[in-house]
């Protein structure tokens, strides 16, 4: 779920506070029940408040929502309730992504503009996600029969959202494959601008191994449109098990 700010406080409090660049409304109001305005175009990245005009409501993103969202008193999942409640609520709600988001009221609507619903595009935004990958090349030690784990972080130095996947070549990126001895958790995400850097598990597993030295690249894609690939090499050393032997010994 992409990250959502959300304010609760009064409708009053809200008409009377002064509007900023990027910060839009969306009212919900029954007899009949609606959303005004039913359809809405803001910039990625733009803030979306819904209000409770009044009635028996809440707001929630449509299936698979590029943005998705469950908000009245506060969003789920965020330190809030989005149960539908007549309350007088307020919910703040980022759309850092470029596309379309349909929403309806949990209550009285549904999915594809069914019922009390309406649509937010969101266009543009200017930003540039930038990848930044730490460590530039993983090595690790094992014993045959053994396994380790060393961390990879994915960082976003830009200023829009960075998408990323990630997966295995035995030789090229270019050419993904299944490296039966290295395995990624978590193999995508998404990292907002600002926020830290997303950490991924690499399990180099020597179970299957014998002893020697074993090469192979995990491949990093993303929406960085001038690094959409970064490949960092893995070199895995497999040594043989120390064998300790009891008994007799020639003296």
């Amino acid at each position: 779920m992409n990250r959502i700010t959300l304010v609760a406080g009064s409708v009053l409090a809200l008409f009377a506070a002064s509007a900023s660049a990027g910060d839009h409304t969306i009212t919900a109001f029954t007899s009949p029940n609606r959303f005004e305005p039913e359809t809405l175009t803001i910039n990625a990245g733009d803030t979306v408040t819904f209000v409770n005009g009044g009635g028996f409501h809440n707001v929630l993103s449509d299936t698979g929502a590029i943005t998705e969202f469950r908000c009245a008193d506060g969003c789920d999942g965020d330190g809030g309730n989005g149960d539908a409640s007549s309350d007088p609520w307020t919910a703040q709600v980022v759309f850092p992504t470029a596309g379309e988001v349909g929403y309806h009221c949990e209550i009285h609507g549904g999915d594809g503009g069914a019922g009390m619903s309406g649509t937010i595009t969101i266009v543009g935004g200017g930003g540039t996600p930038i990848i930044a990958v730490e460590p530039i090349a993983l090595g690790a030690v094992a014993e045959e029969g053994a396994s380790t784990v060393v961390p990879l972080a994915i960082g976003n130095t830009g200023d829009a959202d960075l998408t990323w996947t990630a997966d295995t070549a035995s030789t090229d990126c270019a050419t993904p494959d299944t490296v039966s001895w290295l395995s990624l958790a978590p193999a995508a995400g998404t990292v907002v601008a600002g926020d830290p850097a997303a950490d991924v598990d690499v399990t180099l597993d020597a179970t299957a191994l014998t002893a020697g030295v074993y090469n192979a690249n995990v491949c990093v894609h993303s929406n960085d449109a001038t690094n959409d690939l970064v490949t960092v090499p893995v070199e895995f050393t497999v040594n043989t098990v120390d064998v300790i032997f009891v008994g007799d010994f020639d003296g």
